[in-house]
């Protein structure tokens, strides 16, 4: 492998963003762009022409897989040795090495992969009702709070000022998030948020740590920088340690992890936060028709804000396809009649049931289509959740219809019993609860 066999098959955006020189390089990469391989050819390229030694290189990334993936590519392209890994595990793996110094010969706590027990553990002793549900809902609170460096003392006022739909009062939450903080320390473990920080004190406070550290990463490269949030960015300046050579890549059009801190400023802000930052547009989309890139330019054309600066106006590359097909019905019932008559339409002219995908926003929502479905007779399997009747809160609201059912009279209101039931199950049909779990129960009931 050569470093002109690297600059084959690219386009003209892909060639720059590989040969960009070294220093602060801001890749903006929309949907199916290509910017894996970007990024993964810029760093080959980078070690076969001499500018660095691979061993010297840390590419972080949000998922264990994307990770793997960057190594395996850059396997190929002669560039092993470097670190492609996830923020959590490249911190995990720096405290582990450093814990003989930061943690005076103490093993690293035990890494907790759930926070619900201990959360439950919080609100009880908080004397806050929770059950699992709430639950999950205050631990994304609280993993919030600490993705963007807000201390439990300090909650009530930044929920406030982020305008936070939190799942209990602010004052409840606070007091949850702080018996939490006491019920890990007690019980000698840490969660992901804790990792994070522990190694950012461990560079900021110490210096040997942070030489050493900085003496091993002397080049970086972050994938998916749209989704970076407060306490990932302070692990990174940490890492950095005032050095520039750092690629980031992402698309402010793609922000998912906003819920948990996340926030597409650092990439927007990019430009102005490292002077002389070369920036990089991808326009050319491999993955999609003209006809769907086009409509989601139409779609994304209408963000406004900080983020509209970095917009793409991306070109499909693939052959045309057909239009992309938009209908409005009054209802869900109606529009889940109309998808259903659809997919038996396909299936009529030959096309496989395997082949046709429906997707709905909530797994709340998959009773009415399962019942078109039916009724339709399409068979269909559904991925990614549980079928709506086999959901607990379904399964109790039912038993206590049935219940119900024996009991009552041929006159009694059957909207007020049926109101009622749900009532005693927590539902209120005028009052939606924030939270993402408790307002998906709630859509359910």
């Amino acid at each position: 492998m050569t470093a002109g066999s690297v600059l084959r098959g690219l386009d003209d955006e892909q060639r720059a963003a590989v040969t960009a020189p070294a220093g602060p390089v801001c890749i903006l990469a929309g949907a199916g762009t290509g910017k894996t391989r970007a990024i993964t050819h810029r760093i080959a390229h980078r070690v076969l022409t001499g500018q660095i030694q691979a061993r010297h290189v840390l590419a972080v990334t949000f998922t264990a897989r994307a990770a793997a993936q960057l190594r395996e590519r850059l396997a190929k392209l002669e560039a092993q040795g470097v670190q492609a890994r996830t923020f959590h595990a490249a911190a995990l793996r720096q405290l582990r090495f450093f814990a003989p110094r930061l943690l005076r010969g103490r093993d690293v706590p035990e890494l907790i992969e759930s926070k619900t027990r201990f959360v439950m553990l919080a609100a009880a002793k908080a004397k806050v009702r929770a059950d699992r549900i709430a639950a999950r809902d205050l631990a994304g609170e609280i993993e919030w709070a600490k993705s963007s460096l807000v201390e439990p003392s300090e909650y009530e006022v930044a929920a406030a000022k982020a305008g936070r739909e939190t799942p209990l009062e602010p004052a409840q939450v606070a007091s949850v998030f702080a018996e939490y903080e006491r019920a890990k320390r007690s019980a000698g473990v840490i969660d992901f948020e804790d990792l994070l920080r522990a190694m950012c004190w461990g560079i900021e406070e110490h210096s040997d740590v942070a030489e050493q550290i900085r003496a091993q990463y002397r080049h970086f490269v972050v994938d998916e920088y749209q989704d970076v949030n407060p306490l990932q960015q302070r692990l990174l300046d940490a890492w950095l340690g005032g050095r520039t050579d750092l690629t980031v890549v992402g698309d402010a059009a793609q922000t998912i992890y906003s819920f948990t801190g996340a926030t597409s400023s650092y990439l927007v802000d990019f430009p102005r936060q490292h002077r002389g930052a070369v920036v990089v547009r991808l326009v050319r989309d491999y993955r999609s028709t003209p006809q769907v890139v086009g409509l989601a330019n139409a779609v994304i054309g209408q963000a406004r804000g900080a983020s509209s600066r970095l917009r793409l106006d991306l070109i499909g590359q693939r052959p045309p396809g057909p239009e992309p097909d938009v209908r409005v019905f009054p209802d869900e019932i109606a529009e889940a009649t109309a998808v259903a008559r659809r997919c038996a339409e396909l299936i009529a002219a030959g096309t496989p049931a395997s082949e046709i995908a429906v997707l709905f926003r909530t797994n709340a929502q998959s009773e009415t289509y399962e019942g078109a479905l039916s009724e339709a007779q399409v068979p269909y399997v559904v991925r990614g959740g549980e079928r709506f009747f086999d959901r607990a809160e379904i399964k109790q609201a039912r038993a206590g219809l049935r219940t119900a059912a024996r009991a009552s009279g041929a006159d009694d209101d059957l909207v007020n019993q049926v109101s009622d039931i749900l009532r005693g199950l927590g539902w209120e049909p005028e009052r939606p609860p924030a939270g993402g779990a408790a307002r998906e129960r709630w859509e359910s009931l």
